[in-house]
């Protein structure tokens, strides 16, 4: 079903069935050790509810639980017990050590032994059925190198001289202060914006709808918000809500605070999508003025004076 078609109560009926998928999924952690039967309900439940995903907002409650039953399987996995008895990793630790110095292992290794990694090899390459590879063999045995031709391009003549060669600019010292001061001033202008609005959506805060090239620019002001720590994104609810804030002191670091990282990706299509999803009309950022230059070229918001 496209998106457009899908009225606001069935995204609020889907994600009412997410929440309360996710609220079992939390109460349930524990049982799922014991009983993959009920694992394996909820997965169901997720995959019924998956089918009427449209949209990132609920594709994104659906990839939290995705999460939350891929720690429950790593967490399985660990318990796993073969033979009735758990893997010891102490004990293999030793068996190996025993394969690559001997019966006395410790001596051995003390004494600057080297390990016989080879021996150890072919016990591992008898539980395995995939072929070794040649390590030696990083090309053909013979190369002739190929000369490269080099050609002159030829000068388009008109019929009052050579035509003018493009005029690449360069940036000089000045530019780049010049640059680095704009880009100074938007970012304080965002955090001030951000700080008058309050907790806003992310999206709605970064995305300008009459221009991707702007939205991608907002993006980039704020995440020197985020790595400066003035202001911070929660998705506690499912939605990325970002809030200005004080930067944090370093007794706040060594109470426990960490930093996270995240890689933003933005396509049009998923910008678009963006826009229709929320109902993006006009952008909270302003919109930034652009200036072409001598060759009708458009220059970057970030280099056109505010």
């Amino acid at each position: 079903m496209d998106d457009f078609e899908q009225s606001q109560a069935e995204k609020r009926t889907l994600r009412h069935g997410y929440r309360s998928l996710l609220a079992d999924a939390t109460v349930r952690k524990k049982e799922y050790l014991a009983d993959s039967e009920l694992l394996l309900s909820d997965l169901e439940r997720a995959n019924g509810l998956f089918g009427d995903v449209c949209s990132t907002a609920e594709g994104v409650l659906d990839s939290r639980f995705l999460l939350l039953s891929a720690d429950v399987g790593a967490q399985r996995a660990h318990m796993l017990r073969i033979d009735s008895a758990a893997f010891d990793s102490l004990a293999f630790i030793e068996n190996a050590r025993a394969i690559l110095y001997g019966s006395d292992a410790d001596a051995m290794q003390m004494s600057g032994t080297l390990p016989a990694w080879a021996t150890i090899g072919t016990v591992a390459l008898s539980m395995s059925r995939v072929a070794p590879r040649l390590a030696h063999a990083y090309g053909p045995l013979s190369v002739e190198p190929r000369e490269r031709r080099r050609t002159e391009g030829v000068r388009r003549q008109t019929a009052n001289g050579p035509t003018s060669s493009a005029h690449i600019e360069t940036m000089g010292t000045e530019d780049v202060r010049r640059q680095e001061n704009q880009t100074t001033r938007l970012v304080q202008k965002v955090h001030r914006i951000l700080a008058e609005r309050g907790p806003i959506n992310l999206f709605r805060l970064v995305i300008n709808p009459q221009s991707f090239a702007q939205s991608i620019e907002n993006i980039f002001y704020v995440s020197f918000l985020i790595r400066d720590g003035r202001a911070y994104i929660d998705d506690d609810s499912g939605q990325p809500m970002i809030e200005a804030c004080e930067p944090p002191q370093q007794q706040d670091y060594q109470s426990g605070l960490a930093k996270k990282q995240l890689i933003f990706t933005l396509d049009q299509p998923t910008w678009q999508e963006i826009i229709d999803v929320y109902g993006i009309r006009e952008s909270v950022i302003p919109q930034r003025r652009s200036v072409r230059d001598e060759q009708g070229m458009s220059q970057i918001s970030s280099q056109v004076p505010v």
